[in-house]
């Protein structure tokens, strides 16, 4: 034990030394490095910079990629929900157990609405009233104009449509010229009341109080439309008063903002609880409407649900929050997959509408004129539905693709288009105020 202790001692004594030492010889240089700097002033600061250590790397800021897949992915339902429209799906008795796999894939599909009206939420939650931000609708308007011509002159040349003059002024007052259009018709109802709906939410003093009203709104739009007690449809009651229901567009709305302002937890523990109520919602909706149109031999069984086939219904409004809540906070440092995303975001809008030109000429047979080679069209290449469901890798893919190259197109057209107007605005007050200077 007192030779450990000496030990520790002279080894205490001899660290003293050493660090003593050392200071008087840094204090030496220091004192002699003052001298010389005395006596030929400071370096120059090339061999300074030459010799001094190479900073560390800040590392780059992670960028929120998320909420540009959660639109991709919904631009990319929207094409999935069509393939089923185009494909006879729905008019084709469902009254085996190999339906499940379509009519889940269905509802997942389905859900590409509701995630465009969550973004929407997401993304417009901090927007104020200004003159500023109503000019936000010109692009969408534009974007609408251009994509309805183009339209219009697809149903005359391929499609052999009919158009008079009025059936033309009354389908751009209507959002139809171009088929998928109603899209438009809300987002600009929704666009208009944004700072008003932001104001309640915003105005609300804590998350309980904005909690409250997502739940309020929720319950009064969505759950009380589909949520019933009983289970023999003629004797069902709905147990909230649904008077309100068709106002559901702004339940997503307000549950985007809610998952702004008081994002989640990011943890496994959380991803995994979303994942799996994603899951359980999937497998209801897809039992119960397997079971409804089984039982429904009134219309040969065909695809039917009674209370869950319309955007505002529960299960549908379950199963976007989900898919949502597992994507939006996904994150990315690479610029390039930044660049990407961020592109591809930004044309959803047309990619949306314009797939309806893409639908029809590859779901139809189609001939331009009499003379013309004609076109066989996927469903008359595969004559049954299942057929045309087991090579939807056919028709999917290819249309998304088409779609989205031809969405940005339009897009790019549209900021041509609107650099060329500011330039000229400019350039016009540019000369006005030479003018008056003279």
């Amino acid at each position: 034990m007192s030779k450990s202790v000496s030990s520790a001692e002279t080894a205490e004594k001899a660290e003293k030394q050493i660090k003593n030492t050392g200071e008087k010889t840094v204090n030496k240089a220091k004192s002699t490095a003052a001298k010389s700097a005395a006596k030929t002033g400071t370096k120059k600061k090339g061999a300074a910079d030459s010799k001094a250590p190479a900073a560390e790397a800040v590392p780059a800021k992670p960028y929120f990629a998320g909420i540009d897949i959660v639109k991709i992915l919904a631009v990319f339902l929207v094409i999935c929900i069509h393939f089923f429209l185009y494909n006879g799906f729905y008019y084709t008795p469902l009254t085996n157990t190999s339906a499940y796999g379509p009519i889940a894939f269905r509802w997942i599909a389905y859900t590409c609405v509701p995630l465009f009206m969550i973004s929407t939420g997401y993304l417009m939650k901090n927007k104020t009233f200004s003159g500023s931000y109503y000019k936000g609708l010109i692009k969408i308007i534009v974007i609408y104009l251009i994509i309805s011509v183009i339209c219009l002159k697809f149903k005359q040349n391929i499609l052999h449509y009919n158009l008079t003059g009025w059936d033309i002024f009354k389908g751009f007052l209507e959002y139809n010229n171009a088929q998928y259009g109603w899209y438009i018709s809300y987002y600009i109802s929704i666009f208009l009341i944004i700072p008003f709906l932001n104001l309640a939410f915003n105005g609300c003093k804590s998350t309980k109080e904005k909690l409250i009203l997502v739940l309020t709104v929720t319950a009064l739009t969505i759950f009380a439309r589909s949520l019933v007690l009983g289970f023999n449809r003629d004797t069902q009651a709905k147990l909230l008063p649904d008077y309100a229901n068709l106002g559901f567009p702004l339940a997503y709305y307000f549950t985007g903002a809610f998952i702004r302002d008081c994002p989640p937890k990011r943890n496994v523990k959380n991803k995994l609880i979303v994942f799996a109520l994603m899951c359980l919602s999937i497998w209801f909706i897809t039992y119960s409407t397997y079971k409804q149109t089984v039982a429904d031999e009134v219309n040969d069984h065909h695809f039917v649900s009674w209370h869950f086939n319309d955007y505002g219904t529960y299960p549908v409004y379950i199963i976007a929050t989900c898919i949502f809540l597992l994507l939006f906070d996904i994150t990315t440092t690479n610029k390039g997959v930044k660049f990407v995303l961020r592109q591809l975001s930004g044309v959803t809008l047309g990619t949306y509408l314009i797939s309806y030109c893409f639908d029809n000429t590859f779901y139809n047979s189609w001939q331009k004129s009499p003379d013309s080679v004609r076109y066989i069209g996927f469903n008359e290449k595969y004559l049954e539905v299942g057929d045309r469901l087991a090579h939807w890798y056919e028709a999917i893919p290819r249309i998304f693709i088409l779609s989205l190259i031809s969405g940005i197109i339009i897009h790019k057209v549209y900021d041509l288009g609107a650099f060329l107007v500011k330039q000229g605005v400019e350039a016009v007050k540019a000369e006005k105020a030479a003018t008056k200077e003279e």
